[in-house]
């Protein structure tokens, strides 16, 4: 999700100086080095959603401003926004962090920069590398850049996790990146075989007994389950009222249907609690699962009252037991 662009959804190095643990005999949660997440809530087509998009803090390069980014699993790269970035430099400045030569365009039509020089900073933690979206994101002006307020900057994505093992401690709204699973972790989780691409995990559910394949996307948080109208109509409530919501989507209006899940939902043994499953018929988000080979999106809402362990290096998906 995006913030007042808001996202729905959509290598990078990563240079981690502190929040990697290599011990392997870890024996308490409360001794990892834990970095914090927010919850933005909104109101969305008149609808109050107290938990639209993860939100972490950052700062960049030696700025005295505080910055937010939305922890987005349903992007391959972390973004800085061209917009807002832009204010707290000259262009002079800008051009020299941009790489002229790796200038694309993305699949939302927009220009897109690698870069050199741009740093994010989470905690003891740093993130180079960063693709600059172009014309992107909110400006911000003079009187407000270094006010108290965090200005929101970007997408922490999933190239951040390459090779790594990620827990997301809904409850307690932390997260934590390891080298390696240890003996902790791997004692008090129940994981399932996940699928990877581009860097994003994809999860499978079983649903009236047939295996359906989610990418787990962090950026999708109103959704349960987000998918087409075919798969939506075999699993909703086909006598219950239809929901609409207009969310944004890379700054594109898209329109959303959805019903209450008729059938229960599985991940491995696990059932999940029932909710909303949803569907659109945008091109371009369609045409995205079907590149990614899934049937859609699932997010945080399945999760929100429990620890999850995504596993990227050896691609399973595990919920703390």
């Amino acid at each position: 999700m995006k913030i007042k662009c808001l996202l729905i959804m959509i290598g990078l190095s990563w240079a981690l100086t502190g929040c990697i643990v290599a011990n392997k005999n870890i024996s308490s949660a409360e001794t990892y080095p834990w970095f914090p997440f927010s919850w933005y809530a909104a109101k969305i087509s008149g609808k109050n959603f107290d938990k639209v998009a993860m939100l972490v803090p950052v700062k960049v390069n030696d700025l005295n401003a505080d910055f937010t980014l939305q922890f987005d699993l349903g992007s391959d790269a972390t973004l800085v926004y061209g917009n807002t970035i832009d204010s707290y430099y000259k262009e002079s400045e800008i051009k020299n962090f941009l790489i002229e030569s790796s200038k694309s365009m993305d699949n939302g039509g927009k220009n897109v920069y690698k870069t050199k020089g741009l740093i994010y900073h989470l905690g003891k933690l740093s993130k180079d590398n960063l693709v600059y979206k172009a014309g992107y994101g909110d400006k911000i002006t003079k009187d407000s850049l270094f006010t108290k307020k965090p200005k929101h900057i970007g997408t922490l994505g999933a190239d951040v996790f390459n090779n790594k093992i990620l827990i997301i401690d809904y409850p307690n709204k932390r997260m934590c990146v390891l080298d390696s699973l240890d003996s902790h972790w791997k004692k008090v989780t129940t994981f399932v075989d996940a699928k990877s691409n581009n860097g994003r995990l994809h999860i499978p559910l079983t649903i009236a007994g047939k295996t359906h394949w989610f990418l787990f996307d962090t950026g999708a948080s109103l959704f349960p389950i987000n998918t087409n109208k075919e798969l939506w109509t075999s699993l909703v409530d086909q006598t219950a009222k239809t929901d609409t919501i207009i969310a944004n989507s890379w700054g594109e209006k898209v329109k959303f249907y959805g019903r209450p899940i008729k059938e229960k939902v599985y991940l491995g043994k696990r059932k999940l609690e029932n909710d909303y499953a949803w569907y659109n018929e945008n091109k371009r988000l369609q045409e995205f699962n079907t590149t990614e080979n899934v049937d859609g999106l699932t997010g945080n809402a399945f999760f929100v009252n429990n620890v999850i362990v995504l596993d990227f290096k050896n691609k399973k998906f595990g919920v703390v037991n």
